[in-house]
């Protein structure tokens, strides 16, 4: 059996690719920070970045600066009115911790309940976030309704993995509160939507119709 050889040239052009992509991964964050300061312009820019990273999870080559404004162009109405979902729901979630230490939650059964219900509203809403946002930038014909409709069911459907795939994101996150400031510019977007495209990817292409898998193919 033959094998072949690297050359000085062959390993330069890999080295190459490789810095490119890690060059396009960091920008990525970068970019999506710079984008998100004003917290209006925060749905499109997370648009733009999940648009990327999910051509890169489906081993696709795409041009960074093509895909990740693409994204925006074309899912930021999307994007926003479920930023303003993310926003009402969360803002009532945050209301009611806030409430909790005021409470007698061992006496009062109504005020254990509402933690209980509180704390599961929270979970359910990052789940069917994990899968909002990439079914957002795969199928673009979907509605709102029918995106986070369909990001319930797969919660629903597959509990552990989508669980599993929520500490991963949920990882860098943490790790990054114990580093400079820089790596969160840097890194942690990037990373966290490459952690949630990949998880979430494995469940999404299961129900796609043929139809569908060809389009995002």
């Amino acid at each position: 059996m033959s094998r072949r050889l690297s050359t000085p040239s062959s390993e330069r052009a890999e080295l190459a690719e490789q810095a490119e992509k890690w060059g396009a991964f960091v920008l990525a964050n970068i970019l999506w920070a710079i984008l998100s300061i004003p917290l209006i312009t925060l749905p499109a820019a997370t648009a733009g970045l999940f648009n990327y990273m999910s051509a890169r999870v489906r081993g696709l080559q795409p041009d960074f600066f093509r895909t990740f404004f693409e994204g925006i162009r074309l899912y930021w109405r999307k994007a926003t009115l479920i930023g303003l979902i993310d926003g009402v729901i969360g803002g009532l979630i945050v209301v009611n911790t806030l409430i909790f230490p005021f409470m007698n939650l061992s006496a009062d059964p109504l005020a254990f309940l509402s933690r209980s219900v509180t704390i599961f509203a929270a979970l359910a809403l990052m789940l069917i976030n994990l899968y909002a946002w990439s079914l957002l930038v795969l199928l673009e014909t979907l509605t709102v309704r029918q995106i986070l409709a369909n990001a319930a069911m797969l919660v629903v459907t597959h509990p552990i993995w989508s669980f599993l795939v929520l500490i991963a994101a949920a990882l860098p996150v943490v790790i990054s509160l114990f580093l400079p400031q820089g790596i969160f510019v840097i890194a942690t977007a990037s990373v966290c939507s490459l952690i949630i495209c990949m998880g979430t990817w494995r469940v999404i292409r299961q129900h796609l119709t043929p139809d569908q898998q060809e389009s995002v193919a």
